[in-house]
């Protein structure tokens, strides 16, 4: 028989949306929660996120799916819309906000990165997370427990010479954390983010694997459940005095250096 969680773990009755949760991390985030009580609604793009969001609800938990490009001008409103027609019978809420969807890093150098490669990535990790927080601020604000988590990496925290896009847009992504932090530190919303390093997910192919591998002083990849344990714990409670911080996941990587 499991033990029961502790009371600050507890996210019973409570509404969350994770963005990218079709597979890998995004999943495991919208797992980790639901599996402490949240009702989670799935967004990706890939159709992918209703059979996620069906497994859940075979599981037992309360759990939709919306297909959607995060990067469309109404993204908010239509995340909006789901949560009025599948958890509140018209009337939104919304007290976990999980910025998750990524683009994999290219490995390309300076030399080889044009400027104009940059714009993906910066509309995917810091411009579509701003305007979906910014649309959907005011159900935080009607939150007793108001939660925005960003999901970075340690190559936001500390780049090296390649993947010039994803390391760029992943530290501009913790100065976002940031900003958003102090601006809603007076509405009781505390916001925080993760930063994974080497993760086993899709986005690290079989050619870079054994690369990847080299940089973890732990001797292996980190599992996606591992960094949701860490979501669900800012999304919780326990997390009621941490704000405007960064949860650096990484086998140790910044601890020897990379």
């Amino acid at each position: 028989m499991s033990r029961p969680l502790p009371a600050l773990s507890d996210l019973t009755g409570r509404v969350a949306v994770v963005t990218g949760a079709a597979r890998g991390m995004g999943a495991a985030h919208a797992a980790a929660l639901s599996a402490r009580g949240a009702r989670v609604l799935l967004v990706d793009r890939d159709r992918e996120v209703n059979e996620a969001a069906a497994a859940l609800r075979a599981e037992g938990a309360e759990a939709i799916a919306l297909q959607l490009d995060i990067t469309a001008d109404d993204a908010a409103a239509r995340i909006r819309r789901a949560l009025a027609d599948g958890f509140s019978d018209g009337a939104p809420h919304l007290d976990i906000l999980v910025h998750n969807a990524g683009i994999a890093h290219d490995w390309r150098t300076l030399d080889e990165t044009e400027a104009a490669s940059l714009d993906p990535y910066y509309a995917v990790n810091v411009k579509a997370p701003y305007a979906i927080t910014r649309g959907l601020v005011d159900l935080l604000r009607e939150s007793e427990h108001g939660r925005v988590v960003l999901i970075s990496s340690t190559w936001g925290q500390v780049p090296d010479g390649h993947s010039f896009g994803y390391m760029i847009a992943k530290a501009a992504q913790l100065g976002l954390m940031k900003a958003l932090a102090a601006a809603l530190l007076p509405d009781g919303i505390l916001v925080n983010a993760v930063a994974p390093g080497a993760i086993h997910t899709r986005m690290i192919p079989d050619e870079v694997y054994d690369l990847e591998l080299s940089a973890v002083p732990l001797g292996r990849l980190g599992r996606p459940e591992e960094i949701a344990e860490t979501v669900a714990f800012l999304a919780s409670d326990g997390a009621g005095f941490l704000t405007g911080q960064t949860i650096s996941v990484n086998g140790g990587a910044l601890t020897v250096g990379i």
